[in-house]
């Protein structure tokens, strides 16, 4: 087989808008990083204490370091530390406009079960996200 094959255009569309979104957050994640690491802005928890902290369970980190459990670091986003959550929270969620993007083709073909796996995928997702999900820790 010679040449090149043109992708469909869901896949097309999914690809490109991916590749917006992956870049897009690994390049968010590397500037807030580089403000971290050159002090630009305060951490929350300063870079001495790390080594005491990291090999504490989870909750036990969270309690000495005075942060909540899921989305409570959104409370502390003026640390350099926390800001760099956000290139981390864009790369766990670039699938989604990517998702949200393909259904208008899917509905469009009458491929109604992708359609609505697309949805169900981002409904996961969000729920997922919200902390509705997490098993009562």
């Amino acid at each position: 087989m010679t040449g090149t094959t043109t992708p469909a255009p869901d896949q097309a569309r999914y690809a490109r808008l991916l590749a917006i979104g992956t870049n897009t957050g690994l390049a968010t994640l590397a500037i807030l990083f580089g403000v971290y690491m050159l002090g630009a802005v305060d951490p929350h928890v300063p870079h001495e204490r790390l080594p005491d902290l990291w090999h504490l369970p989870a909750a036990d980190f969270l309690e000495l370091v005075r942060l909540e459990a899921g989305w409570g670091w959104t409370a502390r986003i003026a640390h350099a530390d926390i800001l760099t959550l956000i290139g981390i929270v864009m790369l766990a969620f670039c699938s989604v406009p990517c998702l949200i993007a393909v259904m208008p083709i899917y509905w469009a073909s009458g491929q109604r079960v992708l359609f609505a796996i697309c949805g169900i995928e981002v409904a996961v997702i969000a729920m997922a996200a919200s902390g509705y999900l997490s098993g009562g820790h």
